[in-house]
């Protein structure tokens, strides 16, 4: 094959199919095991005691080679990367518990301790210029050679208490306290504590219940917990340097550069939340309806923010802010119809949830160089708000308009505060990246050997940024592959694209569009062969069966698809499967 099929470009346009030239070859070995011992007290009923040991120690090793046949080996007389990762993942968990039921009392208690160790090691080369391929990446004639080197270990002691407590099925209590400690945090702060409770009324086992004959179960929910995240790495507490090597002369002389500010007051991120819920059943399981209540407020929250740069260093990781969390969900599960062997069930699900940031800096004012905003989402659309297209008979209107120096043809931007110019005030929040609510339906159809299944899945009230219809899409890169587009022309005053032209846009005001969408998820239909037919062939069960995915969708969003944040990812396919299912 050619090595460069574009000339006009020889470093950028590598051949696709050069990788069928590419030496890759990969080992990896894993063993996993899992053990428990568990140990009864013979003289107090009741009361266990388990140890669970759990490990998987995996080590790999994999070499890649470009030769002198491939755009990249060619330009550098051999390219080779070798990497060699050793990891080791283990878990113990010491578990006493204490059961035992007194007349219409049940009392269950139970402690635990554990440790979860993890540790990974890797120790990668990257070279260049070998005086031929035969070796391939075991050759160790290159002319450059960079090895690189890491370790990271982390690990995570949890102790735990809970005891659940039961009155003749009617009410139910559980009380738990959790504290648990992460390396990864700071000096000061490495152990949270996390308790919660959960409550539970039975109330379709009362006496007094009115409706038994038609209400099968009724279950009042109540829980208040709060809850710990780690979600930081290990050593982000930690300064930390980059390699900044320097040439001295004709030598290679290391240098560095700070690079992460250390914080050892890092600590948990902590969830206070409660939930109110409720399980109803009727009519023999006719109908089931689940729902939920729930309020979350999140406090010291692990966020990356931005800070001046003055001092190299333009980001930290600290424990800033308060958000509220809020919403209900709810499930309905009916059997629509259930006679002379023909059975429709459906369900449907519907959930609504809002979050906002309540408070960041303990100060109550918003965070501008972050797109943080008191009182809105975490996540917004923060931009300049797209007005339509200045047209040829706006040539007055634009002398005494915000953007005086603009032409017919270009974008008109929305003055939002009014002040008679366009500056970065004149940004603001588009839409919501938070959908209104979203839910699915499944229908279900049942007839002899026959089952038919067709699920719908929406979600409505979300604006995203459409960046398939983004001006700079050719001046990036020319030979980039763009969507069509129709631009504003004299001739044909389009008021929804501007002209053709670098500066018809000059401050890349972006395209929102509503992202809601209604889609055919899944459609699948199949037959479960007669038992008597198997006999014969010595089957247990085998079924037929076709399937199609992603076979509809009604939504106003131009991109690729409205469920998928990037729009130059692949987009989900429709697809089809089908075939038979035998079991022995």
């Amino acid at each position: 094959i050619l090595i460069n099929p574009w000339p006009e470009q020889p470093i950028n346009g590598a051949n696709p199919l050069e990788n069928l030239f590419v030496s890759d070859e990969a080992v990896n070995n894993r063993l996993f095991t899992a053990s428990y011992a568990q140990l009864s007290i013979p003289r107090i009923t009741g009361l266990t005691y388990r140890l669970n040991v759990g490990a998987a120690l995996t080590s790999s090793s994999s070499g890649r080679y470009y030769g002198r046949n491939t755009g990249t080996g060619f330009r550098s007389n051999g390219t080779a990367s070798t990497s060699n990762t050793v990891r080791n993942d283990w878990t113990v968990e010491n578990i006493a518990r204490y059961a035992r039921s007194f007349g219409r009392h049940s009392f269950d208690a139970t402690g635990l301790y554990s440790v979860q160790s993890s540790s990974l090691e890797s120790r990668d080369r990257d070279a260049q210029g070998f005086p031929n391929d035969v070796l391939g990446y075991r050759s160790s004639l290159a002319t450059l050679n960079v090895s690189t080197a890491s370790v990271t270990e982390s690990k995570l002691v949890s102790q735990m208490g809970r005891v659940n407590y039961g009155y003749d099925d009617r009410y139910l209590a559980t009380l738990t306290t959790r504290r648990d400690g992460y390396s990864g945090f700071g000096a000061n702060n490495k152990y949270g504590v996390f308790p919660s409770l959960a409550l539970a009324w039975n109330i379709s086992n009362e006496g007094f219940f009115p409706f038994k004959e038609s209400v099968d179960a009724l279950k009042f929910r109540f829980s208040s917990a709060r809850n710990g995240n780690q979600a930081i790495t290990p050593y982000q507490t930690l300064s930390q340097l980059s390699d900044r090597s320097y040439l001295n002369g004709d030598a290679s002389a290391p240098g560095y550069i700070p690079s992460t500010l250390g914080n050892p007051d890092l600590k948990w991120e902590t969830t206070a939340s409660t939930n109110l819920g409720m399980d109803l059943s009727m009519w023999k399981g006719r109908v089931a309806l689940t729902f939920d209540r729930y309020q979350a407020d999140t406090r010291d929250l692990l966020l990356s923010r931005s800070i001046s740069s003055v001092q190299g260093i333009s980001r930290i990781t600290q424990n800033i802010g308060q958000t509220a969390n809020w919403g209900w969900e709810t499930q309905l599960t009916t059997v629509n119809l259930d006679t002379r062997g023909i059975r429709w069930s459906t369900d449907l699900n519907v959930s609504v949830n809002r979050n906002s940031i309540v408070d960041l800096y303990g100060d109550g004012q918003s965070d501008l160089g972050n797109r943080w905003f008191i009182g809105k989402p975490i996540d917004v659309n923060y931009a300049y708000k797209f007005g339509g297209i200045w047209q040829t008979t706006d040539v007055e209107a634009i002398k005494t308009s915000a953007q005086p120096t603009a032409k017919p043809g270009d974008v008109k931007i929305v003055d939002v505060n009014g002040d008679g110019k366009i500056d970065p005030t004149d940004r603001t929040i588009i839409g919501s990246l938070q959908p209104r609510y979203s839910g699915g339906m499944t229908n279900t159809l049942k007839w002899k050997g026959f089952t038919a299944s067709a699920f719908l899945q929406t979600l409505q009230g979300v604006t995203r940024q459409n960046t398939l219809r983004s001006t700079s899409q050719v001046n990036a890169n020319v030979s980039r592959n763009a969507t069509y587009q129709e631009y504003w022309t004299p001739t044909n005053g389009l008021t929804t694209y501007p002209a053709n032209s670098n500066t018809s846009n000059p401050l890349g005001v972006d395209f929102y569009e509503d992202a809601s969408f209604l889609r055919l998820k899944d459609l699948s239909l199949s037959y479960e062969l007669p038992t008597s037919l198997l006999k014969r062939a010595g089957a247990q069960s085998a079924r037929l069966y076709i399937n199609g995915r992603n076979l509809w969708t009604k939504s106003e969003w131009t991109g690729m698809d409205p469920e998928l944040s990037s729009q130059r990812a692949i987009p989900l396919e429709r697809s089809f499967t089908g075939g038979v299912s035998i079991r022995y």
